[in-house]
């Protein structure tokens, strides 16, 4: 009877440790959302930083592309300027909820964070930029709302609104 006992008590313990192993893994993985992050610098149009704990992380946004800015990696693209702007008109000294979407990775090559950024009032920036007409629907990899960005961009293609209503050459590539 005592073998039994202790291989139960074992068995627990080896179920407990795992499943805080577990938890543990998940929370480093996903930074929690049940709080906002301040914005510390907006870089362009879909990449931000931004400040968890005591760490500055490099956050992507998912599902969206903006033109790019001029840097030392490349050329500034038509309509980059204002993409910037309007990213850095939204999140500047602002605070913001990280959403990861199961189906993308956590961070890209790159090590940046990938998440959806929603402000403290419920605003969801990724859609309001492709809305907006200040990026694309980027369906580099299947994506929670890859078809909700995909009908935002239709509607913004359509009315010519931002990237599609410049002198850009958007509206005729796509």
């Amino acid at each position: 009877m005592k073998n039994r006992q202790k291989r139960l008590i074992y068995f627990l313990v080896f179920v407990i440790v795992g499943l805080l192993f577990f938890t543990l893994g998940y929370f480093l993985r996903y930074p929690q959302t049940n709080q906002p992050y301040p914005v510390v610098e907006v870089i362009d149009g879909d990449t931000i930083r931004v400040k968890i704990g005591r760490k500055i992380e490099v956050v992507r946004l998912i599902g969206i592309n903006t033109p790019e800015v001029e840097n030392i990696y490349r050329h500034q693209e038509c309509f980059g300027p204002e993409a910037s702007k309007e990213t850095k008109k939204l999140l500047t000294g602002k605070k913001v909820f990280l959403l990861p979407d199961p189906q993308v990775a956590n961070r890209d090559k790159y090590k940046r964070l990938l998440r959806y950024v929603f402000l403290e009032n419920g605003e969801f920036i990724n859609a309001k930029l492709v809305k907006e007409g200040y990026a694309f629907n980027y369906f580099y990899q299947p994506f929670q709302f890859i078809n909700y960005f995909g009908y935002l961009e239709k509607k913004a293609r359509e009315e010519r609104i931002g990237l599609w209503g410049s002198q850009c050459d958007y509206y005729e590539r796509k």
